[in-house]
């Protein structure tokens, strides 16, 4: 062994890495192709629902659990839509992240409208709005999710967007 550089052991290696936050979110429909958005009590934006991933979950299995947590709805996600890869933010202290966005299908407006009930401690309200009113999401979410819608209507790939420092 003389000679190898001496290799760190696994928990000092993983703890020198830099950490990445990941998330997932839905395009939730209805059958006029509005789209879910709800309106945290954190933000002054709104958002698609989802959220942080959890320890011991996947992306889909973390925006499933969002939606039930967030909307009380228990829906199935499906295919991945988009996929958007963000770089640290000194400025910000954020780490680098990267936002996943899955079809979770569409479910008949009255239907929703009679079982949403939005989480008390996290929501303000939730609408199903069309794209030209995507930019209640903010600049950035407005973007992936109309790129998301882009891709339900065959119009557009899945692919990864990195973006530039925030």
């Amino acid at each position: 062994m003389d000679g190898m550089p001496r290799l760190l052991p696994d928990p000092a290696y993983f703890a020198s890495l830099p950490k990445v936050i990941t998330s997932g979110a839905v395009i939730l429909r209805d059958e006029d192709d509005r789209f879910v958005i709800e309106k945290p009590n954190y933000r002054l934006h709104w958002l698609l629902p989802g959220g942080g991933v959890d320890p011991g979950e996947d992306a889909r299995q973390c925006a499933q659990r969002e939606v039930m947590e967030e909307l009380g709805l228990d829906v199935e996600v499906g295919r991945l839509l988009a996929v958007d890869w963000l770089p640290a933010s000194p400025v910000r202290s954020a780490p680098m992240g990267v936002h996943f966005i899955f079809d979770a299908g569409v479910i008949p407006r009255a239907q929703l409208e009679a079982e949403i009930v939005p989480q008390a401690s996290e929501l303000d309200d939730w609408a199903l709005i069309e794209e030209d009113r995507a930019e209640l999401l903010s600049t950035w979410g407005a973007a992936r999710a109309r790129r998301a819608l882009a891709v339900l209507r065959g119009e557009a790939e899945v692919d990864l967007v990195s973006h530039s420092r925030r």
